[in-house]
């Protein structure tokens, strides 16, 4: 029985070349055929002629195995010129191309059945050396670069040597490439990217390359497949004789031998009949396979072929003399390798078969010991499939489903006590097979004893004892694994404990040196270092120290790692940061007298960008200049220069602090543009998005890539080089400078005024449809941003309002006067863009007005809560009719009367519009009756009083301003309508011309402006003064015509 099993396991090495036998159905019964048949098939074989290509199409046509892959299979997608594979190698490695094929679409599915055929096609030492991987992409686009990367990431069933990359060489591509490429993950092959083919022919040699990529093989897709369809018919049939082998083996193996001589002949007949067959049979495969080597053959010489297998052996190097191409010398290797497996199966046949006819008599009396064996051989093979199916931490997926979901903790601790319970379940049944197997192990002993006393021979204990030791084996095996996989589930249960609390630690230590910026003062200092200390001793409470001294495997073993990373990494940014702060609060024992710049190498770079370590590096720098001082001064010189350079540094660090805000904000803003907005064309994320959420992609983001990149190109970078030169030549300007920035950029701030306006649409777009989409929630766990997108959004209008704050403490620690006066100037200007923002913002709230708010121009200014007084004008005197509170919104062409409504305890304010005035009907604006707190608006019939709600001088201050900013407002519709006017009448004869402009002129002489102040004010244009006693008097038709012309 020894010899047996050898004899079996040397025909699977034999036939490992072509199959799987771990994929091979073993059968329990012999397949009987009938003298009949198999001399059918005799002359059938008689009849082959083997100089004939159809000879290979008359052969009978044989049933493949479910389980594999065969070219007929997959022809389809070896007809889409997905991938192929030519023979060529490089350093003795198989080349797989995957040529450019930008218009068929590859799968995963695709993919993994290509690639699990086309690997199988080369020999297995070829297999074991790698695989040189070609990826043509050079009409395609960097994402089927990606798609392609990470499917051989995914999966290759064997190792793979080098990938070489065409990348692709659109202009737009090529424009993305250096980007794609640094963003791009480490993959887990060596990747060579080639511009041409001219650079790929530098590392393979262009013998071993198609045409398609510059090479010399002459690839053609539909012969190779016709031919390798026939090569494997060969091998199949092969495959199919080995079955038959094995069955014929494992049928002499296990068969039941009677007592009586008589019917052991009769068995021995059989199996000989059978035996003759297989030989017959292997006889009309070797022919077959002669015969498709000699077509091989002369497709390149047309001489005379060999008519034996020797003679084709004896040739073997006149065929590689032929100089075939490599995929037809790759298929000349597999018939000669078929023809020599069929001789070693026929090899290995007879010499079982000599074994076999001397142990037919020898295996009576270990059948039963056999058959207990192989009972309990099956159920320890069960026992161990059972326990190789439970989850243990070489599971993959059940890691990654857990570390993509921090909720999970629970769940995964009950599946963690539940496969803990089916282990113990399991060990207690195999206790038991233990036992059987202890009692079966006695059964044999005793058996050998047994034949040992009737004088034996030694081949029965020889056979018995093996198997006693492989149980034993088998057993021993079995208890180890489930003891391994207890003590691998606890520590995982116990790495799931600790990760928990090692995330929300990370997660703290994150958000508190985000929230802990460069402070302003030695106490603000002093208590976040207390903060981060404190906080660093927590880690010491979570005892992880635990998991860095077990013992685990892959790849739990490299999770702990990444882990203590992590921890180190968080660790070692907050001990950093408590240096600084250790440093920011040290008290200043020595005033400053002189201070020193300091020179630093011309080929030095000075960057902001990255980090904000170097700065405060910088200013430590600076601050030990300052320490340098003149210890024969005075006491009232040194006294003036420590409160002057206390000044100054206050100043610095309020630079530094915008500065490092502006660095902040920029970073929010460019994620996301690229965690969000870039999303939108991913085909990743955007198939899953609903119509409505794409189409109105530009009302959510409004102008958000505009206000980024004036913020990164241009006042970011402003910003740092004024810090920078303030450094370099230690200038006590740097206000002047920061000053001017804002003042040359005042335009450019106007993109919020766009973004503003959009902001309650986006709004509404969020809250309708976005919010809580899976599209949003999957990219903020990605970006690990604890808020949503919303929250990211109102970034823009959060930052606009914080430069004046900046600025206002600016100028508290400013000593120069001129400096004093550029910053308050600067802060002027975004106190002016604040307020008109938020009078933009105010006017989008607006409801009830039927006609579009864009059509009446800029906001000019918001009045709240303003009493507003109507008078009516009949004749000469004016009627009051009502007076009520309004918000007053003055745009360029109208004024806008609201009624304020809230709605929502000042959480929902709209204005309800009631009334217009249009400017271009306004004709007086001024005091009413010298009353500075008050403003009068006076129509053709109708006039308006405004009166301010606000008390003090502020009351007057508003209310000039509002007059100067409607007489502005009434001036610039007057020139309008003026060159329209004058368009107009550039027609007309110049009688008539000269007939309006007498009366325009005599309306402009007679109406003046009075220049006392208790007069009215009058606008600066031709208005009527409907209290002038001369226009009651005279030429009331004159005044009409002017007041409507006006």
């Amino acid at each position: 029985m020894i010899e047996s099993n050898d004899n079996k396991y040397r025909i699977k090495r034999t036939f490992g070349r072509f199959f799987n036998f771990e994929t091979i159905k073993r059968m329990s019964t012999v397949r009987e055929e009938s003298q009949e048949d198999s001399q059918e098939i005799i002359n059938e074989q008689h009849q082959f002629d083997i100089s004939e290509y159809d000879i290979i199409e008359s052969i009978e046509e044989h049933i493949y195995q479910e389980t594999s892959l065969n070219v007929l299979s997959i022809a389809d997608l070896l007809h889409e010129r997905f991938a192929f594979i030519t023979g060529g190698t490089s350093h003795q490695c198989p080349i797989l191309i995957f040529p450019d094929n930008p218009y068929n679409e590859l799968t995963q599915e695709k993919y993994k059945k290509l690639v699990t055929y086309l690997t199988q096609i080369p020999n297995e030492n070829e297999r074991q050396l790698g695989f040189v991987i070609i990826i043509d992409r050079r009409l395609d686009k960097w994402m089927s670069v990606k798609s392609i990367m990470s499917y051989i990431d995914d999966y290759f069933p064997y190792s793979i040597k080098c990938v070489y990359l065409l990348r692709p060489n659109s202009w737009i591509q090529r424009a993305l490439s250096r980007l794609t490429v640094s963003n791009n993950k480490t993959y887990l092959h060596r990747l060579i990217i080639c511009q041409t083919v001219s650079e790929l022919h530098e590392f393979i040699e262009p013998s071993q390359l198609s045409k398609d990529l510059g090479g010399l093989i002459d690839f053609r897709l539909f012969e190779w497949i016709e031919q390798r369809a026939v090569i494997e018919k060969l091998t199949q049939s092969i495959h199919d004789l080995s079955e038959m082998v094995l069955r014929f083996i494992k049928q002499c193996d296990e068969i039941e031998f009677p007592n009586a001589v008589e019917l052991t002949q009769k068995i021995l007949i059989q199996h000989l009949t059978r035996k003759n067959e297989l030989e017959l049979e292997l006889q009309r495969i070797k022919t077959w396979g002669q015969s498709l080597l000699c077509i091989i053959r002369q497709e390149h010489k047309q001489s005379s072929s060999p008519t034996s297998h020797n003679n084709i052996l004896d040739k073997n190097n006149d065929i590689h003399q032929l100089i075939l191409s490599p995929d037809r010398s790759a298929h000349a290797r597999a018939c000669l390798d078929a023809l020599t497996h069929i001789d070693r199966i026929e090899t290995t046949l007879l010499q079982f078969w000599s074994i076999h006819k001397t142990r037919l008599n020898h295996c009576l009396a270990l059948r039963h010991f056999e058959q207990r064996f192989k009972e309990l051989q099956y159920i320890f093979t069960e026992l161990c499939n059972e326990l190789n199916q439970l989850p243990d931490i070489n599971t993959s997926l059940f890691l990654s489903d857990y570390c993509r979901s921090d909720n999970s903790n629970n769940n995964c601790k009950e599946e963690l006590d539940q496969i803990l319970n089916q282990l113990d379940d399991l060990s207690q049944r195999t206790e038991t097979m233990i036992n059987h197997t202890i009692l079966l192990a006695n059964d044999g002993l005793a058996l050998i004893m047994e034949q040992q006393k009737q004088q034996s021979i030694s081949y029965e204990i020889d056979s018995i004892e093996p198997k006693r030791q492989e149980l034993e084996e088998m057993k021993k095996k079995l208890i180890e694994q489930i003891e391994e996989k207890r003590q691998n589930l606890k520590l995982l249960k116990l790495y799931i404990d600790k990760l928990g609390s090692i995330n929300d630690w990370c997660l703290r230590g994150k958000d508190m040196l985000a929230m802990h910026p460069i402070h302003l003062s030695n106490e603000k200092a002093i208590r976040s270092l207390a903060e981060l200390e404190y906080f660093l001793t927590d880690l010491s409470t979570m005892n992880i120290e635990e998991l860095q001294h077990t013992t685990a495997t892959e790849p739990l073993h490299s999770m702990i790692i990444q882990v203590f990373h992590r921890v180190n990494d968080v660790r070692d940014l907050c001990e950093k940061r408590c240096e600084q702060l250790r440093q920011l609060a040290k008290p200043i024992y020595r005033p400053v007298q002189r201070v020193y710049p300091l020179s630093l190498p011309q080929n030095e770079s000075f960057n902001l960008l990255n980090t904000t370590t170097s700065i405060l590096q910088r200013q430590q720098e600076i601050n030990e200049q300052y320490s340098l001082f003149d210890m024969d001064s005075n006491a009232s010189s040194t006294s003036q220069n420590d409160s002057n350079a206390k000044m100054d540094k206050k100043q610095r660090h309020v630079v530094t602090e915008l500065l490092v805000t502006e660095q902040v904000y920029v970073e929010e803003l460019r994620t996301i543009i690229e965690g969000y907005m870039l999303k939108y064309d991913d085909p990743e994320y955007y198939r899953y998005l609903p119509s409505v959420i794409l189409q109105n992609k530009s009302t959510l983001f409004s102008n958000l890539p505009d206000i980024y990149s004036f913020h990164e190109r241009l006042f970011l970078r402003e910003l740092q080089q004024i810090y920078a030169n303030s450094l370099l030549i230690n200038s006590c300007s740097v206000g002047s400078a920061i000053a001017s920035c804002f003042i040359k950029r005042k335009s450019n701030f106007k993109l919020y005024e766009q973004y503003v306006l959009n902001k309650s649409q986006s709004e509404h777009i969020w809250e309708q449809y976005c919010s809580g989409h899976s599209f949003f929630t999957k990219i903020q766990l990605s970006l690990g941003h604890r808020l949503p997108l919303d929250s990211y959004l109102l970034k823009p209008i959060q930052r606009i309002t914080q430069y004046q704050l900046l600025l206002k403490e600016m100028i508290k620690y400013t000593r120069l006067e001129q400096e004093r006066i550029h910053l308050q100037d600067a802060l002027n200007v975004m106190l002016n863009i604040l307020s008109y923002l938020n009078n933009v913002m105010h006017s989008t709230q607006i409801t009830g007005y039927s006609d579009n708010l864009n059509t009446l121009g800029q906001i000019r200014l918001r009045g709240e809560n303003c009493l507003i007084s109507k008078e009516k004008r009949r004749g000469t005197v004016y009627t009051r009719t009502k007076t009520s509170t309004r918000d007053i919104f003055l745009f360029e062409r109208v004024i806008l009367l609201c009624k304020k409504k809230d709605e929502g305890n000042g959480k929902s304010i709209h204005y309800q519009y009631k009334e217009l005035i249009k400017i271009a009907d306004i004709a007086v604006c001024t005091h009413p009756k010298n009353d500075r707190k008050k403003f009068e608006i006076v129509l053709k019939d109708y006039s308006y009083i405004i009166q301010f709600s606000s008390n003090g001088e502020k009351v007057e201050e508003l209310t000039v301003r509002w007059i100067d900013t409607i007489k502005k407002c009434v001036t610039q519709q007057t020139e309008q309508r003026r060159a329209e006017i004058k368009h107009r009448s550039s027609s007309l004869d110049h009688s008539a011309h000269s007939h309006r402009r007498r009366i325009h002129n005599f309306v402009n002489n007679t109406v003046r402006t009075p220049g006392s102040d208790d007069e009215q004010v009058h606008l600066p244009i031709a208005l009527i003064d409907l209290n002038t006693e001369y226009m009651k008097q005279n030429n009331k038709m004159m005044t009409n015509n002017s007041i409507s012309h006006l």
